[in-house]
């Protein structure tokens, strides 16, 4: 028994040495994959892809939709200095969304915030952003902070009258809002009554 108190802590410590040399080994090989790429070939590559999507637009593939999501993502990683970067991601997030994958939409569309703030879509983005947290994800409190954001960052918006009547209504269910709504109109055209 007392052999086993020494053999067992042992045995544990050489697993965790072996389990991290191949972790350290496994990043080594993804950071040679990463210098090997070739950028014609993956450009190529992501055409292609994107071909095969928009020629099956009504009913694309799912395992398709998800390899795109993952080569668009890997693309702005690998090459996140070319101008294309944020458009694959926003692509990204527009697919994932499409497959019912928003927490990972609402990440790549963070990412797009913190690796582009000057992205030419940016105000696309945050608002984007603020509507998945606040009607997918019900995530009250964060879509009120996103939503905010835009506001302070794009004042003059076509899209701040929305995200303020979000804020103030964001309590509301869909179906709340919708009864909420008529009761105003209703209220609206009896006021209107001689």
């Amino acid at each position: 028994m007392m052999k086993l108190k020494f053999i067992l802590p042992a045995l544990g410590l050489g697993l965790l040495l072996v389990s991290c040399g191949g972790a350290e080994e496994e990043t080594e090989n993804q950071e040679s994959d990463v210098e090997t790429v070739d950028p014609a070939q993956f450009r190529k590559d992501l055409v292609e892809l994107e071909q095969k999507l928009e020629s099956n637009l009504e009913s694309p593939k799912e395992e398709d939709v998800k390899k795109a999501i993952t080569m668009f993502q890997d693309f702005a990683g690998i090459f996140p200095d070319d101008p294309e970067a944020p458009d694959y991601l926003l692509k990204a997030s527009d697919m994932a969304l499409s497959v019912g994958q928003v927490e990972k939409s609402v990440k790549i569309l963070n990412r797009i915030v913190e690796e582009y703030p000057d992205y030419s879509r940016m105000e696309d983005v945050m608002f984007n952003k603020a509507s998945h947290l606040d009607f997918e994800l019900r995530d009250t409190t964060q879509a009120k902070v996103a939503y905010q954001e835009f506001i302070d960052r794009y004042p003059d918006s076509e899209l701040r009258d929305d995200a303020e009547s979000r804020i103030e209504n964001i309590q509301y269910s869909l179906e709340e809002l919708a009864e909420k709504f008529i009761l105003e109109m209703e209220a609206g055209e009896n006021q209107d009554l001689p």
